[in-house]
């Protein structure tokens, strides 16, 4: 046999029949014995039919096999394919005679192939004898349902047919453009196609191997050689050991030891070069990465935990816990973090920050963060919290001062407390001492301000005290609703048991649809409601919907609304009116009601109270729209109809939190009876509504009824103060003399700062200097925060552009621009922290409230932005303010880089 003669696939032998079949019909030949020289291999049927052709194959190595297959008995309609390497001369002429064309037919592969593709011509690289394993390749590898997708052009280039061979090959679909490393990865994970794959013949396997090696790069040539040594299974997760295996700077002896241990087991002892293997663990890293946020988060952990035990197979599990991307690593550094908070505490000095804050940047410079959701939650809630704690404390003077400031300040540290108290530790038993330790010595810091909240109210009540500022809940709908009814009938809903934490959390949620305009009569911030006392609501509510001071239940309230809209159509809805029937989320009288702006609306929801009870089924610290029901329907609808909406409650609550301080017992679960202890103060006044006096607790652990989920009804200012939320579709429903909230919105500063430097505090606070250090690199530098209050020499480039001749002609164009000072500040401290500071720093630096800094900022860009070159501006969403210090620098003192 010469080995040099091609051998037969299913496809030729289809081809060559369909091609015989045609001469045969055409000229009306006889003949139905079809002679081809190829190889006298045959891994198909016997007999075949194609193209409407029966036919039987017979492989003939000798013209002995020739002629037997020749004379046995067949249907005469039947054709008859001899595959033999013998020529004309070997066959003889009795036997040519009887054969179609009379003569041997040569195999022409690329002529069958160029027909596939519907090519008018071939690459000349093509006919090369390094691919003549190409040409049986493509024909075996032929799609049968639908054949080779023609070309779109003339010509067969041999890119184009690697391209759309490898593709088959690899199970994926026909394309002309390259594979990438991405899908060669994502292969590896099939075990049949790697192993049809493999099954290959060794010239088709290694000439592809060769190919994506070169046109793929260094992902390709490490996954084949894998394959080589039979591991190709295991590539994404080799990959994401590699980058502990392959550092970039001099590897340590038990890393070139596992390494070692590594190329044997994995690459027969001849792994590709540390530089192909660095790109490959990029690309490995990269598709865990894309898997973890794009619904296959199991299958990311599951190649994580392989490569963690690849490790410790390979005797470097140590290595594991500086992976960025192994969940060893994220363990590794969220223990870290956990010390440096316990470390800190309980009062953390600015060093202490320091060190909590590069832990942190560690932390989050961690690549799969998003696999671990609600531990970055709890730690970054930590975190913050332990910036609070490093904040000088101030008592509030008077009653305003102190709701006001649990309104916009320790109503997020609550916040930021559930997070750390429902945190999950079970994986860094470690975190469970730190958060432990920090929410004892953030409680004890609360339970100051609580009680002095306490007294400050009690004092106020007493003397039936001055409310021309403080809005109460019995005036609210005056202060606050009528206003925008002037405008525009509200949508007025009441969130029974709602605290400012969680206030926080739902305008966040209601923000960040960036449709509605949060609004409200102050212009420094939302502003606090005073619960009644006891702050319950039998009393609080009614209250609240009478708008008088009032004790009772739904048809009090029914109709204490009813005549406070006395004049004016209203209607007012409770939980149980508001389930609609089929097809219906909520009922038509209530749509009704909001679709007609006439009327006044109010509703009850009961979400949050109902959990206080018996407790969230989730066990979830957030509240978000989607959790309270029937409440994203009503905001749907209220902004359709061109509706304002107030969101506020009756009174706020406590949580339990397994601290049982039981004094008495009494028939509600915050208030009694009798003589005051320790944590509990008696309030009296006109607004007591237990007979003008009562015993209430301001220490949250205290409760006189059986243990439950939480408890509202106390003194403290989480059950007190009311949050007020208000919102409009447009500005033209805003009041007169309103506020317009912009975004972000009210977080204190120590909320959002930047977690990569130590904290900047507001300027009424004391300076928190930091130790010097080195001058910054680009990357440090970037969210570098100044102090609130920055030091500048006179020759400061603030104090040079404010003097500038540019920027005096500027304001010519600027109606109530910010004055030089203030400009000069704000130059500086942008220069000083590389450019880039959060907006509440900036805010900070110039002494302007959060919400009003968009507005400010575009002022100053108006003064800054010479010409539409872009100086300063707003990125991140509007989280971060930008100065182009460079470009500053040339448009207003001349100087060039």
């Amino acid at each position: 046999m010469l080995t040099s003669i091609p051998a037969a696939n299913l496809a030729v032998v289809e081809g060559e029949l369909r091609r015989a079949k045609a001469l045969v019909e055409r000229r009306k030949w006889t003949e139905r014995i079809l002679l081809l020289r190829a190889a006298p291999e045959w891994r198909g049927p016997s007999k075949i039919l194609a193209h409407g052709a029966a036919a039987q194959v017979a492989a003939c190595p000798t013209v002995l096999a020739v002629l037997d297959a020749v004379s046995a008995p067949r249907d005469p309609d039947t054709y008859l394919v001899v595959l033999t390497p013998c020529d004309d001369s070997e066959i003889g002429l009795s036997v040519l005679a009887g054969a179609i064309e009379h003569s041997v037919r040569p195999i022409n592969r690329w002529d069958l192939i160029a027909a596939d593709f519907g090519a008018k011509r071939l690459d000349p690289r093509l006919a090369k004898k390094d691919w003549r394993w190409l040409a049986e390749s493509l024909l075996d590898a032929k799609p049968r349902e639908t054949g080779w997708r023609r070309l779109t052009g003339p010509m067969l280039t041999l890119e184009t047919a690697l391209n759309r061979l490898a593709s088959v090959r690899l199970g994926g679909d026909m394309d002309d453009n390259q594979l990438d490393a991405a899908t060669l990865l994502e292969w590896t994970r099939d075990d049949h196609a790697v192993a049809m794959f493999s099954s290959l013949r060794s010239e088709e396997r290694d000439g592809l191997g060769d190919w994506l090696s070169t046109t793929v790069g260094p992902v390709a040539r490490v996954i084949f050689r894998m394959l080589r040594n039979g591991h190709a299974i295991d590539a994404v997760p080799l990959g994401l050991a590699v980058s502990e295996l392959y550092p970039g700077e001099s590897p340590s002896t038990d890393v070139i030891t596992a390494r070692v241990r590594a190329e044997e087991r994995f690459f027969g002892g001849q792994a590709p070069s540390p530089a192909d293997m660095r790109h490959f663990a990029e690309a490995c890293e990269s598709l865990v990465i894309r898997w973890s946020i794009s619904g296959h988060a199991r299958l990311a952990d599951s190649l994580c935990d392989q490569a963690q035990h690849m490790l410790q197979a390979l005797g470097a599990d140590r290595l594991a816990g500086g992976s960025s991307i192994l969940d060893a690593g994220f363990d590794a550094r969220l223990a870290t973090l956990a010390q440096a908070i316990s470390d800190a505490l309980p009062a953390p000095r600015p060093t202490d920050i320091s060190l909590v804050e590069a832990a942190w940047t560690r932390l989050c410079e961690h690549r799969r963060t998003v696999a671990r959701t609600a531990e970055v939650g709890a730690v970054t809630a930590a975190v913050r919290l332990t910036r609070w704690l490093a904040l000088p404390e101030e008592g509030p003077g008077t009653l305003q001062d102190a709701a006001t400031v649990y309104l916009r300040e320790l109503a997020w540290v609550d916040r930021a407390l559930a997070q750390v108290w429902g945190a999950n530790t079970t994986r860094i038993p470690s975190a469970e001492a730190a958060y432990g330790a920090l929410y004892e010595a953030v409680r004890e810091r609360r339970a100051g301000f609580d009680r002095l909240f306490a007294e400050r109210l009690a004092a106020w009540s007493e003397l039936s005290g001055n409310t021309d500022d403080l809005v109460l809940v019995e005036n609210l709908l005056e202060r606050v609703a009528r206003p925008l009814a002037e405008r525009r009938p509200p949508l007025i809903i009441v969130l029974d048991g709602m605290s400012a934490a969680v206030a926080c959390e739902l305008a966040e949620d209601i923000v960040s649809g960036r449709r509605w305009i949060e609004t409200g009569r102050r212009d420094d911030g939302r502003e606090p409601a005073i619960s009644a006392v006891p702050s319950t609501t039998r009393f609080s509510r009614t209250s609240l919907l009478s708008g008088a001071l009032q004790s009772g239940g739904q048809s009090e309230e029914r109709s204490g609304f009813s005549a406070f809209w006395r004049g004016r159509s209203s209607a007012l809805f409770h939980k149980g009116e508001l389930h609609g029937g089929p097809g219906a989320h909520i009922a038509a009288p209530v749509i009704t009601a909001i679709r007609d702006t006439s009327v006044v609306v109010g509703v009850v929801l009961n979400t949050i109270d109902d959990a206080l009870d018996r407790g969230r089924e989730d066990g979830l610290p957030h509240w978000n729209l989607s959790d309270i029901a029937y409440l994203n329907t009503l905001l749907d609808e209220a902004w359709v109809i061109g509706r304002p909406i107030i969101i506020t409650s009756d009174h706020g609550h406590v949580l339990d939190r397994s601290a049982d301080i039981h004094p008495a017992s009494a028939d509600t679960a915050r208030y009694r009876a009798g003589t005051p202890g320790e944590g509990e103060i008696e309030v009296h006044g006109p607004r007591v509504l237990t007979g003008g006096t009562v015993v209430a607790p301001w220490d949250e652990r205290i409760r006189y009824t059986s243990r439950k989920a939480g408890y509202h009804g106390g003194i403290s200012p989480a059950e007190m103060v009311i949050p007020i939320l208000i919102f409009v579709p447009a500005p033209e429903l805003m009041p007169r003399g309103w506020a317009e909230y912009g975004t972000p919105v009210h977080a204190p500063v120590w909320w959002d700062a930047p977690v990569t430097a130590p904290i900047s505090f507001p300027a009424k606070r004391p300076e928190r200097k930091r130790p010097r250090k080195a001058q910054p690199t680009p990357d440090e530098a970037l969210f570098d925060v100044v102090e609130a209050s920055v030091p500048r020499p006179s020759t400061s480039i603030g104090a040079s552009i404010a003097a500038s001749e540019l920027l005096a002609a500027q304001r010519a164009f600027v109606r109530r621009a910010p004055d030089a000072a203030e400009i000069a500040k704000l130059i500086d401290g942008l220069v000083a922290a590389g450019g880039k500071l959060p907006v509440a720093s900036a805010a900070s630096l110039v002494g302007q409230p959060v919400f009003r800094m968009p507005g400010y900022l575009a002022q100053v860009s108006k003064l800054l932005n010479v010409d539409g070159y872009a100086v300063l501006a707003e990125i991140d969403g509007g989280r971060t303010v930008e100065l182009n210090v460079a470009l500053l620098r040339e448009q207003f003192l001349g100087i060039t880089p």
